[in-house]
């Protein structure tokens, strides 16, 4: 991962500012030359779009006790990589740059993510709990100039409420939401971070090791498992029940449970968390899928994680991340959230939903 350069910007950075007179795919189309790649203005009709999404998001979420909270545009790169939320992958692709007014030139970043600064915020509030939305871009650098640079996302983000009460608090709220936007078809995909690591661990990996084996699981290496089982071969077993993880039903976390805990007994209290999300859609009459793995930035985990997909397009993704409000100067707070691209759920809405 390398942020700071010796033209004081990112190689992501740098790429971007370089003259280009065609898109990245070989296309013959001309660059803007009048404005930034991957920014994007709205016209009237897409702006009143985005406003019903905008107001519907915040009327749900409010009824729901969240309350709307804006973090600052630009931030210092320090609270990302001393929290260690965000995968290297991302901060790579993080627009960074030495602000000079000061006299030690700190290098800041424009907001990457959103629920860094959120937690920051909480950390900050002397609350024990606290549920908070906000709607804010955040800017990531993409090598394609077709690609949106500037991400306009919602969210919410939860402060206090363990597993057991806040999961499928969570999960009602984003069920709800798209719901409340008229969009159709429905389903969940289901992780848990923590048994992913239970199961990594006990094939002896450490956590750098973690990372890397999660990364290589998620696309579809198959070569993993082999090597793994050369040298631990009945944990190993293990991590071949977890890449195979796939069913539809509490049921099958169950069954999964009797095979799995004699081989990774640390494994039965992630068990029981996605269980209890699972049984949650049940409540709702939404179907989910168990996988062994949902989300790329796997560091930045603790718990169950989640994506929610309508008419086949994920809009929704979040988890559990209990340890970052401390990672940012706050006390140890259990804590979870979801974020939704605002201009992706305003195009699916006037593609057929009803705001």
């Amino acid at each position: 991962m390398t942020i700071a350069t010796s033209n004081d910007v990112t190689p992501a950075r740098r790429e971007a500012s370089a003259p280009a007179d065609l898109t990245d795919n070989g296309d013959t189309e001309m660059a803007d030359p009048w404005r930034s790649s991957g920014m994007r203005e709205l016209d009237p009709e897409a702006m009143r779009r985005f406003r019903r999404v905008e107001r519907q998001f915040l009327e749900i979420t409010s009824e729901r006790g969240f309350e709307e909270i804006r973090t600052p545009t630009i931030e210092p790169l320090h609270l990302y990589t001393t929290a260690g939320a965000l995968s290297p992958q991302l901060l790579d692709r993080a627009y960074s740059f030495l602000d000079w007014d000061g006299w030690s030139g700190e290098r800041v970043v424009l907001r990457p993510d959103a629920t860094v600064p959120a937690a920051r915020w909480f950390g900050g509030s002397g609350l024990s709990e606290a549920r908070v939305s906000y709607v804010e871009p955040v800017y990531r650098f993409e090598p394609s100039t077709d690609a949106d640079r500037e991400l306009w996302q919602c969210g919410v983000e939860l402060f206090g409420p363990g597993a057991a009460e806040g999961d499928p608090e969570l999960l009602r709220v984003a069920v709800e939401l798209l719901g409340g936007l008229g969009l159709t078809d429905l389903r969940v995909d289901l992780a848990h971070a923590g048994l992913i690591r239970a199961v990594l661990a006990a094939v002896g990996l450490d956590p750098v090791e973690q990372i890397a084996a999660y990364d290589r699981m998620l696309e579809g290496d198959p070569a993993l498992i082999d090597e793994l089982s050369a040298t631990q071969q009945e944990s190993a077993g293990a991590l071949r029940l977890l890449a195979d993880v796939d069913g539809d039903s509490a049921g099958y976390i169950g069954n999964l449970r009797t095979t799995m805990l004699p081989l990774v007994p640390a494994a039965a209290g992630p068990l029981d968390e996605l269980e209890n999300a699972a049984r949650a859609l049940d409540d709702v009459g939404v179907s989910y899928r168990v996988l062994a793995g949902t989300a790329s930035t796997f560091e930045y985990y603790s718990g169950v994680t989640f994506r929610v997909m309508a008419r086949g397009a994920e809009c929704i993704s979040g988890g559990r991340y209990d340890g970052l409000t401390e990672s940012v100067g706050g006390v140890a707070t259990p804590a979870s959230g979801f974020a939704a691209s605002l201009s992706q759920l305003a195009e699916l809405v006037a593609n057929g939903g009803a705001a």
